[in-house]
């Protein structure tokens, strides 16, 4: 197998990842009024029931599937990007467009998604419209940012650079993946007629980590031995104790080793959601809510890999080998350069220090501006601008939407956004109450669900809540603030 069915199987895991590990997109849910899970991207809204209960505590009716937040997002390319059906003779044909994929790899690559279940939420809201919320919930976040000259050295290779005496500069790859705990009790309640203001402190316990943080990391080529030079400043996090490394070198442990992470509490950090809401007219209102400002200090089986200064690459050994049926063939050895001894001869390479060292990492934090115009009674229309920080990046988004509460068991909301550098996102969103039960549904890309391999964002969101007190009367628009 050479170099480039390498690199293609690793964009299709990472393609593939959004249906392993899934995650929340909130922005066609910030103005479902009548999901108080909108309330997890703005705590400032009030909701309109006096008590809700959702998660995985509610009974089996409205949970199948269970109630679950699912989001891959890629601001570069798609699957058929690299894979698509040829033209001519090849129509019926699977066809690998490396050339394709250059011209939409951007600069950076920007790969996210998270996953996120509720074990329990509940809201209870006073006779003076303050709000108490309490949600206990597991969270899984993934990050990778891959810069365009990595991508150009595995598929291009490094002819051009080393004739040139240019370097492939990768300092912005990163990547990150961290699962943990979520315990947040939130409080929300009306300043004035017109303000209202929340918080949400949230207590977070880590489960498990892996991350690097890279300062400088630039690779050339010798033009005469063609060596490969790497010129580093990074380091590699890890806080479980699926792997670890030791005298011996990289050890991999089995699965069950993750029951302990599961169950581990040392990993301790904190959050903050805050959010504002003022109504300027009785048809114009803004808002305003930042999300997962926080942090967690890694403890428990932590440690750190360093690299720094300039090392050498000479290359992968070749040779003959024979096979259990006695026939000899050449290329590389399998038994030699698994897992275990790549990631040792990693370590060797770089000269790694490895120490058992606690680290902080920052949580993927969100901002969102809103606004909303009534136009009806039973119809308005919002704005929102969502930007996300995580790892030296800065992701921006745009939601037009039209929402609308048709009447008081049933509301309807559609949105279009600008995500991932595409603007053909249509979103929609449903909530139906039948009796003491109210089911929802939401996506900001139905045409991503439906081709899913020419979609750079795919998520949804559903299922149900039990809810009391709620007020029949109610009809306005869920663009309410």
């Amino acid at each position: 197998m050479n170099m480039k069915n390498y690199v293609l199987i690793l964009i299709a895991a990472l393609l593939l990842l959004p249906f392993v590990s899934k995650a929340q997109q909130a922005n066609t849910l910030y103005y479902m009024d009548r999901v108080f899970q909108s309330q997890t991207v703005n705590i400032a809204e009030i909701p309109e029931n006096r008590i809700q209960i959702g998660g995985l505590i509610i009974p089996l009716v409205g949970q199948l599937p269970p109630a679950f937040y699912f989001n891959y997002g890629n601001n570069s390319f798609h699957y058929n990007h690299i894979l698509h059906f040829g033209e001519g003779a090849k129509k019926d044909s699977l066809v690998l467009d490396l050339p394709l994929l250059m011209k939409k790899v951007r600069r950076n690559t920007c790969i996210r998604g998270e996953f996120r279940l509720d074990y329990f939420n509940f809201s209870y809201k006073t006779k003076n419209n303050a709000v108490i919320t309490v949600n206990l919930s597991d969270r899984f976040i993934y990050g990778m940012t891959i810069p365009k000259s990595l991508f150009d050295f595995f598929l291009n290779g490094n002819r051009e650079y080393m004739l040139e005496g240019r370097s492939h500069d990768i300092s912005k790859l990163s990547f990150g993946a961290s699962a943990f705990h979520e315990l947040g009790v939130g409080f929300t309640t009306e300043i004035r007629e017109k303000l209202s203001v929340g918080g949400r402190m949230k207590l977070l316990f880590g489960i498990a980590d892996v991350s690097t943080k890279v300062s400088n990391l630039e690779l050339s080529t010798d033009p005469d031995m063609y060596f490969i030079t790497a010129s580093a400043d990074m380091q590699i996090r890890k806080s479980t104790g699926l792997f670890e490394y030791n005298d011996d070198g990289f050890s991999f442990s089995d699965l069950g080793q993750l029951t302990g992470d599961l169950a581990a509490l040392g990993n301790v950090g904190l959050a903050l959601d805050l959010g504002a809401r003022y109504k300027i007219t009785d048809k114009i209102a803004v808002s305003l809510s930042v999300t997962d400002l926080g942090f967690i200090n890694w403890l428990q089986n932590s440690q750190i890999a360093s690299a720094k200064g300039e090392y050498t690459f000479e290359g992968i050994e070749l040779g003959f080998k024979e096979n259990e049926e006695g026939k000899l063939s050449f290329g590389i050895d399998e038994n030699r350069y698994n897992l275990e001894h790549v990631m040792d001869t990693i370590v060797e390479l770089f000269e790694m220090d490895i120490r058992d060292k606690s680290y902080m990492t920052w949580l993927p934090s969100n901002i969102y501006v809103g606004a909303t115009y009534q136009f009806h009674e039973k119809l308005g229309f919002g704005f929102l601008y969502r930007g996300e920080i995580y790892r030296k990046t800065y992701n921006q988004q745009v939601t037009l939407s039209v929402n609308s509460n048709l009447t008081h068991w049933l509301s309807l909301h559609a949105s279009w956004s600008l995500l991932n550098n595409t603007i053909l996102n249509l979103g929609a969103g449903l909530s139906a109450r039948l009796g003491f039960v109210t089911w929802f549904i939401v996506t900001d890309d139905v045409i991503g669900l439906v081709f899913p391999q020419r979609a750079k964002t795919i998520n949804m969101r559903m299922g149900c809540n039990l809810t009391i007190g709620h007020k029949k009367k109610v009809l306005k628009s869920a663009t309410r603030l």
